[in-house]
């Protein structure tokens, strides 16, 4: 009897000790993945554009949609402006837990498609760059996303070639769900 009782402990201790650094896991993953799962839901906001000295105002949507049962994000986006045109981009979010930083995957109608390194400077503001070439020249993107409150996002990009600013873009966004 003594032996079924000491296999049963030794059982115990082992699922409480595989609880607990699954618990652990969890505990050090998520803050970065918890705080991405704060983007879920539909956004808009008026928003501004500076793009080569020219200015444009536009609506710009946001949709975040969880993905691989909540270990990611997919994110559509759109506008639609006289001068611009219409654009449609889809984007694919996750938490690498080899690098521990946020890859956020985009391509769009208008010839865009790269990938943005991110981090979390606090639990309220989002940081990701994208670098590459383009046109021979080094492109990077760097783009802020600040949490306001739980409904209210404000988004800042800037883009340069060879360090020189080309593109800016500011938007206050409010989740409509």
């Amino acid at each position: 009897m003594s032996k079924k009782i000491k296999c049963g402990l030794a059982a115990l201790v082992t699922m409480f000790a595989m609880f607990c650094a699954n618990a652990q896991d969890q505990a050090t993953k998520p803050n970065a993945l918890l705080n991405l799962m704060r983007f879920e839901g539909q956004w808009e906001a008026p928003t501004t554009m500076v793009l080569e000295g020219k200015t444009y105002l536009f609506t710009y949507y946001l949709e975040f949609k969880k993905t691989a049962d909540g270990s990611g994000l997919s994110m559509e986006e759109w506008f639609s402006s006289p001068e611009l045109g219409t654009l449609k981009g889809s984007n694919l979010i996750g938490y690498n837990g080899n690098d521990e930083k946020i890859h956020w995957f985009s391509v769009d109608n208008f010839g865009t498609s790269h990938e943005h390194i991110g981090v979390w400077k606090t639990n309220d503001h989002f940081y990701m760059q994208a670098n590459e070439k383009q046109q021979s020249k080094k492109f990077v993107e760097n783009i802020n996303m600040v949490f306001k409150s739980n409904d209210l996002l404000e988004l800042t990009l800037t883009a340069s070639l060879d360090g020189n600013e080309f593109e800016k873009v500011s938007g206050l966004f409010q989740r409509k769900k």
